[in-house]
C-alpha cells in the first residue's frame, strides 16, 4: 500500500469516527430547537450583510472585526445542523444523503439568485446614471465583495439545512 493510500485510509477512518461523534452529540441541542434555528438563520443573514457595510465604511480594521461575529454565528449554525451538509456519503444513511443533496440544490439556487440580483442592481446603477458614470474598485470595495461572497458560499448549505430542519418537524 502506498504512502498516499495509507494517508487516505487514515483520513477516511478519522472522518467516520468524527462524523459518528458529531451526529450523536447532544451538547448543543439548545441550538437545534425551531426558535434557535430561526435565530441562527436571521443572525447569519445580518452578520453577512454587515460585512460589506463595514468594509466600505470603515476599511480593513473595522471590517476584520465584523468577521468575528460572522464566524461565531457560522460555527454555531454548523454545530446546530451537525455539519450534515458537509459529511461524506459513507457516514450518512440514505435519508440523510437525500436531505443533504436537496439542501445543496436549494443552497445553489439561493446563492445564484443573490448573485444574480446583486449583478443586476450594479448593472442598473451604472446603466441609469449619466453617461460619464464609472465603476471603480479599490481595496476595500473588492474586499467587501470577496468576504461577502465567501460568507454567502460557505454558509448557504448550513443555513438552508437549518431552514429545512425547522420545516421538517411535525
Amino acid at each position: 500500500m502506498s504512502r498516499w493510500s495509507q494517508a487516505a485510509e487514515r483520513n477516511r477512518a478519522y472522518v467516520a469516527a468524527n462524523a459518528e461523534q458529531v451526529l450523536s452529540d447532544t451538547r448543543y441541542d439548545r441550538f437545534r430547537t425551531d426558535g434557535a434555528l430561526l435565530w441562527l438563520v436571521v443572525a447569519y443573514v445580518i452578520t453577512t450583510a454587515v460585512i460589506p457595510v463595514c468594509w466600505i465604511r470603515w476599511g480593513t480594521i473595522g471590517s476584520v472585526l465584523s468577521l468575528a461575529p460572522w464566524g461565531a454565528v457560522f460555527l454555531l449554525t454548523r454545530v446546530a445542523v451537525r455539519s450534515q451538509a458537509d459529511l461524506p456519503d459513507e457516514v450518512l444513511d440514505e435519508r440523510m444523503r437525500r436531505e443533504r443533496d436537496r439542501v445543496y440544490v436549494d443552497a445553489f439556487r439561493l446563492v445564484s439568485s443573490v448573485v444574480f440580483v446583486a449583478v443586476n442592481v450594479a448593472l442598473a446603477a451604472v446603466a441609469f446614471r449619466d453617461e460619464d458614470a464609472t465603476i471603480t474598485f479599490d481595496y476595500d470595495s473588492v474586499s467587501a465583495v470577496f468576504w461577502t461572497t465567501f460568507a454567502l458560499l460557505l454558509g448557504a448549505p448550513s443555513v438552508v439545512m437549518a431552514l429545512h430542519l425547522r420545516t421538517a418537524r411535525p
